[in-house]
């Protein structure tokens, strides 16, 4: 999947784009709730590569790593499962987070290689900071993946300025300081999120991804409103997966959750 189209879709319209860990709760499973999210309207797909340490990560994403681990999803059953994903989901973007040991394990050039024959649209590597991201930019661009960089509500304008100028594809925008977990609180609670979304897109040249919290309709509206082109939705859907992981209704159930997100992006 290639980055021109990624960023050709993020200008036609907002999306909301579940994440999803490979592996979780099976390889099998992990691409029925890839097409699952499809089926639902789902623009496009992030997924994560099970990591046993990931420290952007709050305790959903981190039980769903450990499931996937636990079921034997190394990074050469990750890559696979991708491929798989790709070809079940063939229009759909799917932009990969993974951590920066998993990369430099493979080699920066192999490992995008690899994810982009795969079916990758772009990559962000949440624990490898600006200035050491050359080397992943430059394989990245050598693949034809979309590099991502991630900010967050401390970034300064001036350091927001060099993310922006760094990435290609994406800016993804952590919209809470701290780990990944939705957070509670009701309509009131989300003003400053929805002021900092709307302040950190006008600076911005790249397209915004905003993620870290949301998990309602509403908020998905507010964030679009704001000038957001993608919403990621993760630890909500973690937490669903892992209720009804080993329960015959957990595509229903999935689809169940992910459906009224969907929708708040039209």
């Amino acid at each position: 999947m290639s980055r021109a189209l990624l960023k050709r879709l993020l200008r036609a319209a907002t999306h909301v784009s579940p994440f999803l860990v490979l592996g979780d709760p099976t390889a099998e499973l992990s691409v029925e709730l890839a097409k699952a999210s499809v089926a639902c309207g789902a623009g496009m797909i992030e997924l994560g590569f099970p990591y046993g340490d990931p420290v952007a990560d709050g305790p959903a994403i981190q039980r769903a790593d450990m499931r996937a681990l636990e079921n034997g999803t190394s990074t050469s059953k990750a890559m696979a499962i991708l491929g798989r994903i790709r070809d079940a989901c063939p229009k759909t973007p799917l932009n990969l987070l993974v951590y920066g040991n998993l990369v430099h394990a493979r080699g920066f050039e192999r490992f995008c290689k690899e994810a982009a024959d795969a079916g990758a649209s772009s990559l962000l590597v949440p624990d490898v900071c600006l200035e050491e991201s050359a080397p992943i930019k430059k394989a990245c661009l050598k693949a034809g993946l979309g590099h991502v960089q991630l900010v967050g509500p401390l970034t300064p304008p001036e350091r927001l300025k060099r993310l922006d100028a760094a990435a290609n594809s994406l800016i993804y925008l952590v919209a809470h300081q701290g780990v990944t977990g939705v957070r509670g609180g009701g309509a009131d609670g989300f003003d400053d999120v929805e002021a900092l979304v709307a302040r950190t897109a006008g600076q911005l040249q790249n397209p915004l991804s905003v993620g870290f919290g949301l998990s309602k309709p509403e908020q998905i509206r507010r964030v679009f409103a704001a000038g957001a082109r993608l919403a990621v939705v993760g630890s909500y859907l973690a937490d669903v997966i892992g209720e009804n992981a080993r329960a015959d209704h957990l595509l229903p159930a999935f689809s169940q959750a992910l459906e009224p997100l969907v929708t708040a992006a039209k």
